[in-house]
């Protein structure tokens, strides 16, 4: 324990050193010298440094999340709400075919004008046997129009007795508009092998009897067309009245054919006033070559 008198001084004294008990002077003096230190101005502490919150950024993200929520509510109430839903089916250009029939075939009711398949659509109603062609369209916001083409029949093709609508293009018709009241019957001569083998009207026949017709050429020659036959191996002759039959064949060499027609009518009317035999039919398939029977 250090003395705590050691330091005091008493007069008359002189004042010893203090000496740690069993420590001498020269181990006193081979101490280590005392370490130095040098004052220098401390540094200022750095303030600590403040929490910013980004409100800007968070404001951004919130009012994104709050559009993108806003979009994606809005298009399942377009999707699964009725506002754009068909309610109306509108159809135009039917007279055999019923606007409900069309409708329920359509299977269009009730649905999403935003998704419904019109392609789809208008693939069922071709289906129906009196329909030729057919456009579905939208008509915004909630209604959908159908245009449609029908069938129109144009004349009759019989064969044995069969009696079959048929158009201008010589397609038997299930179901069309009806045939005007003086279309043309073409009879079909067709053999026993002919009708096993199923063959239906001959298309380059029908179009033939329909440009004849068009063109007024028997009644511009004064003649009145009785019948149109057509046989396989012969093509069209026209049966006419009060005057000689005309064999067409087909439609090749069309304007000839007429002109040859005419020519011959004017030259047996010639030769009927001077007496000569009359000539029941008039060949026109070998071109120049017309045969007279």
């Amino acid at each position: 324990m250090r003395n705590p008198f050691g330091n005091l001084r008493l007069p008359g004294r002189r004042q010893r050193r203090y000496n740690p008990r069993g420590v001498s002077g020269r181990a006193m003096s081979s101490r280590a010298p005392q370490r130095q230190y040098t004052l220098a101005r401390a540094e200022r502490p750095k303030p600590p440094r403040e929490f910013h919150v980004p409100w800007r950024r968070i404001g951004v993200a919130l009012g994104g999340l709050v559009a993108a929520s806003s979009v994606i509510y809005g298009a399942a109430w377009l999707l699964t709400g009725d506002s754009l839903r068909v309610m109306n089916i509108d159809v135009s250009g039917a007279q055999v075919v019923g606007a409900r029939q069309v409708a329920a075939v359509s299977q269009l009711g009730g649905e999403s004008m935003l998704t419904l398949d019109t392609t789809k659509a208008e693939q069922e109603i071709a289906l129906l046997p009196a329909v030729k062609s057919v456009t579905v369209e939208r008509a915004w916001p909630n209604s959908v129009h159908v245009t449609i083409e029908e069938h129109q029949a144009w004349g009759y093709w019989q064969t044995a007795g069969r009696v079959q609508v048929i158009d201008a293009d010589g397609n038997v018709l299930r179901a069309s508009r009806p045939a005007p009241e003086d279309a043309p019957t073409i009879i079909d001569l067709a053999s026993p092998r002919d009708l096993e083998d199923g063959k239906g009207a001959d298309p380059d026949t029908v179009h033939l009897v329909a440009r004849l017709i068009e063109d007024r050429v028997f009644q511009e020659a004064g003649l009145t067309p009785t019948a149109w036959v057509f046989q396989r191996d012969r093509g069209l002759t026209v049966i006419a009245q009060d005057g000689p039959d005309a064999v067409f064949g087909d439609s090749s060499n069309y304007e000839f054919k007429v002109e040859a027609f005419e020519q011959v009518l004017r030259q047996l009317s010639e030769r009927e006033a001077t007496g000569s035999p009359q000539v029941a039919e008039v060949d026109l398939r070998f071109g120049r070559n017309v045969v007279l029977r």
